[in-house]
């Protein structure tokens, strides 16, 4: 059997009109995906893990074909049937020019599929999608790890905050995306490659965590994708609109 090769992604924000719980709903994606995870962007709970409710959710479309992207894009009312209960959203086109590291979304789904990037960086504005994830316990075992795994889930929201203060970061969130067990994810936009450079491997707090991951194990494995915002679609707190974006 041959894996099948995904080639172009697309990432979906979206802000539902009221809370939604992960485990009482399920969100169908773009047509022409070959591969969607999307859940909430939920705080810790008392356990120390996400509460998987929450009006914002974020997710991500796999595709063999680039121009399958950019139509979903280009008809992204036809592909997403849930953004009638939609406050607002926003949907980009986005085109992977590296990726290293693991996430289980494809096994989880029973896929034998990896990511390709591009052979040639079309250019434009950068964004980045982060995967972490933990591996299947026994209850007990589980028990004795959950406070390694809410130490990480609590950096992971002081990573974020800390993007929130930096002018070049323009977009950021952090996804709990389903099924329960699927890796989790991050995902930001940046105003250019040097500054995302400076502000992931430059002293300070996404630096530190990098450096206790690799110290500590602070989660069983990671991902790390780049791609370029090829095309983006709708709008986001009225402190970003897609006309507003540099693209390619």
């Amino acid at each position: 059997m041959n894996t099948t090769q995904y080639r172009a992604i697309t990432f979906h924000f979206v802000q539902f009109r009221e809370p939604r719980a992960a485990d009482d709903w399920s969100f169908a994606g773009p047509k022409a995906a070959g591969q969607w995870c999307f859940g909430p962007d939920s705080p810790q709970g008392e356990n120390g893990m996400r509460t998987r409710v929450s009006d914002v959710w974020g997710g991500v479309a796999f595709y063999t074909d680039p121009e399958a992207a950019a139509g979903t894009i280009d008809a992204i009312g036809d592909n997403l049937d849930f953004l009638a209960d939609a406050r607002q959203s926003w949907h980009a086109h986005l085109c992977p020019i590296a990726h290293r590291g693991a996430v289980n979304w494809f096994e989880q789904a029973g896929q034998d599929a990896a990511l390709q990037p591009a052979d040639q960086d079309p250019g434009g504005l950068l964004t980045v999608i982060t995967t972490a994830g933990f591996n299947s316990l026994t209850p007990e075992e589980l028990k004795a790890d959950l406070p390694r795994r809410a130490d990480f889930l609590h950096n992971v929201d002081r990573v974020r905050d800390w993007f929130g203060t930096l002018p070049t970061n323009l977009a950021r969130g952090d996804f709990g995306v389903s099924p329960l067990g699927n890796d989790g994810m991050t995902f930001s936009v940046w105003q250019d490659d040097a500054a995302m450079l400076a502000t992931a491997y430059r002293p300070g707090t996404h630096r530190t965590q990098i450096d206790r991951y690799k110290r500590e194990q602070t989660a069983d494995r990671t991902s790390f994708t780049r791609t370029r915002l090829l095309k983006s679609v709708g709008s986001w707190d009225g402190e970003w609109r897609s006309a507003d974006l540099p693209l390619a």
